[in-house]
């Protein structure tokens, strides 16, 4: 569903390092394979990730599996969503102001499993292969 939700647009790509890695799926060894696949030269700039979390992500943040390591691997940065309160944490090295867009996954699978109508919430592909595999019901 990335993929199509992209297509089209040639400054996004799907990242599929994850895929290869041991279940269960954690962000710290994520970014540790991200860090390892972009190693540079001694000298030589490099880029520092950031993490991106909505304000209900970084709520459950201190329950995260190597959460200490976070720091070393990426900027972890939060936006607040429509109804969650921003959470302080020391690990959070800041938050960014975005418009309030009452918008996320859940809300989508959720409106699909009632039946209602998805349109304009993502792209018209995602949306079709959601209704053509049956999703969500």
């Amino acid at each position: 569903m990335l993929d199509l939700a992209v297509a089209g647009n040639p400054r996004f790509a799907v990242e599929r390092v994850e895929l290869g890695l041991p279940t269960p799926s954690y962000t710290v060894r994520t970014l540790r394979a991200l860090g390892e696949r972009e190693t540079r030269k001694p000298g030589e700039p490099g880029n520092r990730f950031t993490l991106l979390l909505g304000a209900d992500a970084a709520r459950d943040l201190v329950e995260w599996w190597e959460v200490e390591a976070l720091p070393e691997l990426a900027d972890i940065v939060v936006f607040a969503r429509p109804g969650a309160s921003v959470v302080r944490h020391p690990l959070i090295k800041r938050v960014i102001p975005v418009p309030m867009i009452d918008l996320s996954a859940t809300k989508v699978r959720e409106r699909v499993r009632q039946g209602l109508s998805i349109r304009y919430l993502v792209p018209d592909a995602v949306r079709d292969y959601i209704g053509t595999h049956g999703l969500y019901r």
